[in-house]
């Protein structure tokens, strides 16, 4: 009887000391998750924290872009002294007012990428050239970005009024008119948008500040053509910058308006001086930073980019800053310089062909990127002379047209 109860008392004893160690490991287990669920929320509001921060820098960066491509300057010098003044203005406010929040936040400027500002800000006449002609070649063979048009609207009176054309493979057209019911924007196939202040906005897909899913579906990405057909149906003004350089933008324009003359064509299709609607003037297409972000559990840097309006994937081809062909009697000299947002231009051919039949007259291929040639006792003839620069992913393309007999061919 005595041993049963001693071995009843055992039995009692280690199932209390079972429970106590359950009520331990639970105990500490509780502990476990609760310390891991405070470490994930606290990272998690680290996360949110740095994203912030990259969101400001990135509207930050943008809005000096705007602000230097605004200003009355002529050079592409003058935009980014602007646009420096701008974000050295307001790096350190944000860097302190991230330190307010529990974030060490820096900024450092990296660079940015030239490209070109079309304007024309004349509300008396239309979507016309120089000559005031409505159906031309607005901008080839680039990306553009923030394009946007105020249009008059009681301007807006035809059905089939004023067309524009993007085209990156797929040509989408975009008509500002009147069907009889009042101003609206039509996107070919697609639908259309009540157009009632005059604010039209392809790279955002908005019209008078509203989204247009019509519009929307055919924002300007990659690499376009952009062609105009009854501009002057229509009172507007007009602006959008692309991602190359004037000398080369204004060359290939010229080209493809004015085939058969000589370049640059009288007058060419943009000024060059500012108020002489429409014009060209350098600019500021992209800038990048890099920034860090540090809290007690995070450590993130990375490198972000503002290209205030661009709509899809970042431009990032190839383009000639300069080429210039020089003609003296029979003989050609010329002269290219180029750039790549990467930093990796892989090479430059230049052919020269016959305008009468496209025969090829000369073919140099694998030229430096910057570099010069010579083209001597070449026979009277009238002669595209093109340029392709390439970065062994995408290429861009100038051509020019010379005569040895004489211009215009």
């Amino acid at each position: 009887m005595t041993g049963e109860r001693s071995r009843a008392q055992l039995l009692l004893v280690g199932a209390l000391a079972l429970a106590v160690i359950f009520l331990s490991l639970s105990l500490l287990l509780n502990s476990v998750i609760y310390t891991e669920n405070l470490a994930t929320r606290q990272t998690h509001a680290d996360v949110e924290k740095a994203e912030t921060f990259r969101s400001a820098v990135v509207d930050g960066l943008g809005g000096a872009v705007a602000h230097a491509n605004r200003r009355n300057a002529t050079g592409f010098a003058d935009r980014r002294d602007a646009y420096r003044a701008a974000t050295d203005d307001w790096i350190p406010t944000l860097a302190n007012y991230s330190a307010t929040d529990g974030l060490a936040g820096d900024v450092d400027r990296d660079g940015v990428q030239e490209g070109t500002r079309i304007v024309d800000a004349n509300a008396t006449t239309g979507i016309v050239n120089r000559d005031g002609e409505g159906d031309w070649t607005m901008a080839t063979d680039s990306s553009v970005r923030r394009f946007r048009l105020t249009v008059t609207p009681s301007s807006v009176d035809s059905p089939g009024g004023t067309t524009i054309t993007v085209d990156d493979g797929t040509a989408q057209d975009v008509i500002v008119e009147d069907d009889g019911s009042g101003p609206q924007v039509t996107v070919v196939g697609r639908g259309t948008c009540e157009l009632t202040r005059g604010h039209i906005d392809l790279g955002a897909g908005r019209v008078d500040g509203d989204y247009c899913p019509p519009l929307a579906d055919v924002r300007p990405t990659g690499t376009v053509n952009v062609s105009v057909s009854n501009g002057d149906r229509i009172d507007a003004t007009y602006s959008f910058v692309v991602d190359r350089h004037p000398e080369g933008f204004r060359t290939a324009v010229d080209t493809a308006n004015v085939p058969g003359q000589c370049t640059p064509p009288s007058p060419p299709t943009y000024s060059t001086t500012a108020g002489d609607d429409p014009y060209t003037t350098p600019a500021i297409y992209a800038a990048t930073a890099r920034i860090g972000v540090a809290t007690r559990d995070l450590d993130h840097r990375r490198t972000v980019r503002a290209a205030p309006g661009e709509a899809g994937e970042p431009a990032t081809g190839p383009t000639f800053t300069t080429f210039d062909v020089t003609q003296s009697g029979s003989d050609f000299a010329v002269d290219w310089n180029t750039s790549d947002p990467n930093d990796d231009v892989a090479s430059v051919d230049v052919r020269v062909t016959y305008v009468t039949n496209g025969t090829v007259y000369d073919d140099s291929t694998g030229l430096a990127a910057d570099g010069t040639m010579s083209l001597i006792d070449v026979p009277d003839a009238a002669y595209y002379i093109n340029g392709t620069v390439t970065d062994g992913a995408s290429d861009r393309r100038v051509s020019e047209i010379h005569d040895t007999a004489g211009c215009p061919p």
